[in-house]
């Protein structure tokens, strides 16, 4: 018994004069190891980490090393600087960082749906907004596969969730999005064969729009990779960081550039036209510094890494969407309602979940009812 304590005091000590050795050399960026030995802000940043990578931001800039939990990160922030970390596979790894992620996110069981008879949804239903979508699955007779992979897609339920939340709470995008679907559906309806799927024929620069806007609110990816070999970082404005072997270093676009005030006025708020020109087309020009950003916002991550499911998610948001809009009317319970508060836990894992719920209420469409 003695000697088990004797070791774990003796192992601790070792932790402890590790932690306290480490300084900051030539032409590293900033650190900032915290008060707590080995553990460093692992507190603080598993709480909010967004919170946290700001105040860093405001006391160190846009590139900074911290400790947690016995690693340490170096953050970069600039995002004209982020190809230096994404496209670089022979001083940076993301295998173990890919392998931890994937882990975090695959870990869903569906729940149980039981099919529900058409002649009730012509009645009011008071739900909440969130895992709505499963009933209304049922309703169009898709089949179990497409809701379970749907539902598998852990990062898609929640951004049609924020997607639809944004549009009940902001009427004038509800409308613009909803008069958008009318003029397809005028157009295909003076077809004599009108395409299966109206989104695939036609462009929806409105709806892509706030579906950008809902993203670039509440997709809160960080990008990970771990510094295999002494690297010698080369920021955008010419300066240049040491990065050592055997650290980590996270890219966390949803503080910059997705919420960094100088690419986006008033980021906070939701704008359903913010990626849309005056003519009604994308928008994709954004600056910082008078520098165009080729990152302006990043919620399916970059380069070698993309999310491989970026195409069939958007394709399975927008439709679900549309069929929504198009099959049912919904509402508000309250009003003025608005959305929840996301779950600051969280931050780093794709999709901002939602920390409580909306209450809605909906029912089917009458035939003669138009949109």
């Amino acid at each position: 018994m003695l000697w088990t304590i004797f070791l774990l005091l003796n192992g601790l000590l070792i932790l402890v004069l590790l932690y306290s050795t480490r300084r900051r050399q030539k032409n590293e960026p900033p650190l900032d190891k915290g008060l707590i030995p080995w553990l460093g802000h692992a507190l603080e940043f598993g709480k909010d980490a967004a919170k946290f990578l700001a105040r860093m931001k405001e006391k160190h800039g846009d590139i900074f090393t911290v400790c947690v939990a016995g690693h340490y990160v170096t953050v970069l922030l600039d995002p004209n600087s982020f190809d230096a970390i994404i496209n670089d596979t022979v001083f940076l790894d993301f295998t173990r960082a890919r392998n931890q992620l994937l882990k975090r996110i695959f870990s869903l069981q569906l729940p149980s749906i039981k099919p529900t008879a058409e002649r009730k949804w012509m009645e009011w239903h008071f739900h909440g907004l969130h895992l709505t979508y499963m009933q209304f699955f049922m309703l169009e007779d898709v089949s179990a596969c497409l809701v379970g992979c749907f539902s598998f897609q852990c990062n898609a339920g929640p951004a049609a969730f924020w997607l639809l939340g944004f549009l009940l709470t902001h009427p004038e995008a509800m409308e613009a999005v909803k008069s958008e679907i009318r003029c397809l559906t005028l157009q295909d309806t003076s077809l004599q064969h009108p395409p299966i799927n109206p989104l695939e024929a036609h462009s929806t620069p409105v709806f892509d729009s706030v579906l950008s806007e809902t993203l670039r609110l509440t997709a809160a990816v960080m990008i990970n990779r771990e510094v295999v070999q002494d690297k010698i970082l080369r920021m955008a404005n010419g300066k240049e960081y040491h990065l050592r072997q055997g650290d980590r270093v996270c890219l966390f676009p949803f503080l910059s550039p997705q919420m960094d005030p100088e690419i986006h006025q008033d980021p906070q708020i939701f704008k359903y036209d913010r990626f849309l020109n005056e003519d009604i087309t994308v928008k994709d020009k954004f600056y910082k510094k008078e520098k165009r950003l080729k990152y302006y916002t990043l919620p399916w991550g970059a380069g070698k890494n993309i999310c491989v499911g970026k195409e069939f998610a958007v394709t399975a948001i927008k439709q679900f969407v549309f069929l929504l809009l198009t099959h049912l009317d919904m509402e508000m319970c309250d009003p003025e309602a608005k959305l929840p508060p996301v779950n600051p836990s969280r931050y780093g894992f794709g999709m901002l979940q939602p920390d409580g719920d909306l209450q809605v209420r909906y029912r089917l469409k009458m035939p003669q009812h138009k949109m």
